[in-house]
């Protein structure tokens, strides 16, 4: 039985102190106009530019989650993409949500765009922060930090729990760029799950009750790193575009930056293992740039720019 009815769930708002109260309670909260139409249509027009380039170039980057139809299509690091996209950043109805769960300070991880295309499928739900180990008794094993997996993580259910569990350490701020509707694959999402410190089955079709997030564009929905959400199956017949900026603790680095702070001499004759360590090698999508070669980053200068078709 579902920890929610339809009738409590989180409304549309532009008051941030009620999209606090209802990130805490539910794990998300819905900003109503958080851009307008016009800067929506202006940002939608430069990732349809920008996808239909990168694709005629080669440089489609698929969905690695599940993608049966080869048909969705991801443009990643949108800050070299165009100006336009930097209205999304440093919004004042988002940032305080965003301290609201992760304090001051947090890291922008990920910032790419999402064109879901039709005959995309039902992704399978799961949490942003699956990578955090889960808390154990003292003395118990545990899967270790560099061997955690999605398929070595064991499910369980939604329901909110009494016990300890993580904090939030990472959020979600998902951009309508395109109207949402269930018709064109809106995200789902379970309401509460945050509180219950478990990961959701990974089955499809999602075997626990969701809800979807629809709305017009402009529409912001901020979900916190613990919150069970996946993407719903595209069966319309235009593409819904979304945008992703995605927060994490400042703490989630290297204590150095390497990958800045080494000289190009040393990395031209690092090996495969020293480039590792420094950081430079991709972990299940993580420490990425968009493109990479034989599992490791490319650098900027190797990265193609805002492009037309």
């Amino acid at each position: 039985m579902a920890a929610w009815t339809i009738a409590e769930l989180p409304e549309p708002t532009r008051d941030v102190e009620r999209a606090k109260r209802d990130i805490s309670e539910f794990g998300y909260c819905i900003v109503r106009e958080a851009i307008s139409l016009e800067v929506a249509a202006a940002v939608r027009e430069r990732v349809a530019e920008q996808a239909e380039a990168e694709r005629k170039q080669g440089l489609k980057r698929l969905n690695q989650v599940q993608d049966e139809g080869n048909v969705n299509q991801w443009v990643s690091v949108l800050v070299n993409k165009g100006s336009i996209f930097q209205k999304l950043l440093l919004n004042p109805q988002i940032t305080p949500v965003l301290e609201h769960v992760l304090g001051p300070g947090a890291l922008l991880s990920d910032f790419s765009a999402h064109a879901v295309r039709p005959g995309s499928a039902s992704l399978p739900l799961h949490i942003d922060q699956w990578w955090l180990p889960q808390p154990r008794p003292p003395r118990a094993d545990y899967v270790r930090v560099g061997a955690i997996n999605r398929e070595n993580i064991p499910p369980g259910d939604p329901t909110p729990t009494e016990q300890a569990i993580n904090p939030p350490c990472v959020a979600n701020v998902f951009w309508m760029i395109s109207d949402f509707t269930e018709e064109n694959g809106a995200p789902r999402i379970v309401p509460r799950s945050h509180l219950s410190g478990a990961h959701p089955d990974g089955a499809v079709p999602h075997p626990v009750d969701t809800v979807p997030l629809t709305g017009p564009a402009g529409t912001a929905v901020i979900w916190e790193g613990r919150t069970w959400h996946a993407a719903g199956a595209n069966t319309s017949d235009a593409t819904r575009y979304g945008i992703t900026s995605y927060y994490g603790g400042p703490q989630f680095r290297s204590l150095t930056n390497f990958t800045l702070a080494s000289h190009a001499p040393i990395l031209a004759g690092a090996s495969p293992e020293l480039r590792t360590l420094l950081g430079f090698k991709v972990w299940n999508e993580y420490g990425g740039t968009g493109r990479e070669i034989d599992g490791f980053a490319l650098a900027a200068d190797q990265l193609e720019g805002e492009l037309e078709p």
